[in-house]
């Protein structure tokens, strides 16, 4: 693999055929792999220190995204699957923007170019621009995003999700919205959001501090949040307050990246409380239920999928 091919993919300007190229070779053994991690270092040291120059690009990035992985042990693995790739959206085209995806049982903290910090959960997407230069600073959520928003009130910061967008002005707030789940839920730390259906039919909700919207049968409800522990998974835990058996199964299923049935319907309206670190993996995580809950399970990993008896 080239040199200038790698640094070319660290400053987003390589191809999706380009970008395939590299991945594949970066699977392709662990000598790769460990090189690809090493030249990678380099890139953000220079970043870092503000030393682009000595980098042979024909066009040098205009700003830098701050990405860290927690934990030492997941961050090599972590830092492999995150995409980087220029959009040109067709609204705004001056605009260059970039996609960061997280993969199963990670997470991600990035710093935008207004100042934002923005967690990122397990196999959650965000994309977002490399420099705000429209009247509104927007970005795309697919996934769990907890939000801390620098305040700008000329400029409102707005996620936008497949099925609601939520605007603010300076506040923190979490997100959930995986497209490939029927989950929407956006939590109000501090501040005051305003949470939008893309449907013109349907009416807009703000919330104040401590509240939750919900939605419930294509509705949004709007609750009291009595405990910010759910807010931890930022620390890589998955934080449960008398909680249904059947809510924590369909989560794991979600940050594990995989498929679950239980088939014991005795076990779906088990009340769980505790907390678990998504580092220790799914399996872990089972058989410390199992000592307090009867049940077996098997699982195949060929078919990405456990069964709970």
């Amino acid at each position: 693999m080239k040199k200038e091919l790698l640094l070319k993919y660290f400053a987003g300007k390589t191809s999706e055929e380009e970008e395939k190229q590299i991945m594949d070779w970066v699977e392709a053994s662990s000598e790769n792999y460990q090189l690809y991690l090493q030249e990678r270092k380099y890139w953000n040291a220079l970043l870092v220190n503000s030393n682009l120059k000595k980098i042979s690009l024909q066009e040098k990035p205009k700003r830098t995204v701050n990405l860290w992985m927690f934990s030492t042990a997941a961050a090599a693995i972590a830092l492999l699957f995150v995409l980087m790739q220029w959009l040109r959206p067709v609204s705004i085209p001056d605009e260059k923007w970039q996609t960061i995806w997280v993969p199963a049982g990670q997470r991600a903290q990035i710093t935008l170019d207004d100042g934002t910090t923005v967690w990122l959960n397990s196999r959650s997407r965000l994309s977002f621009p490399t420099s705000f230069v429209a009247n509104k600073r927007v970005v795309k959520l697919n996934g769990e995003g907890f939000f801390e928003v620098q305040k700008d009130s000329e400029h409102p910061f707005i996620v936008e999700t497949n099925k609601y967008n939520i605007e603010v002005l300076g506040t923190s707030f979490n997100v959930l919205a995986y497209q490939d789940h029927e989950i929407f839920e956006t939590s109000l730390i501090n501040g005051l959001v305003q949470v939008s259906p893309l449907q013109h039919n349907m009416q807009s909700i703000t919330l104040n501090p401590r509240e939750r919207v919900i939605e419930s049968s294509g509705k949004l409800q709007v609750t009291q949040i009595d405990n910010y522990e759910h807010f931890r998974w930022r620390e890589g835990l998955i934080c449960l307050d008398d909680e249904r058996f059947e809510n924590l199964i369909n989560k794991f299923s979600l940050y594990f990246d995989i498929r679950i049935q239980i088939e014991n319907p005795k076990l779906l309206d088990y009340r769980c409380t505790g907390k678990f670190r998504q580092n220790d993996g799914i399996d872990y995580a089972l058989k410390v239920l199992q000592s307090e809950m009867k049940f077996t399970y098997t699982r195949n990993n060929e078919l990405n999928e456990i069964v709970i008896r």
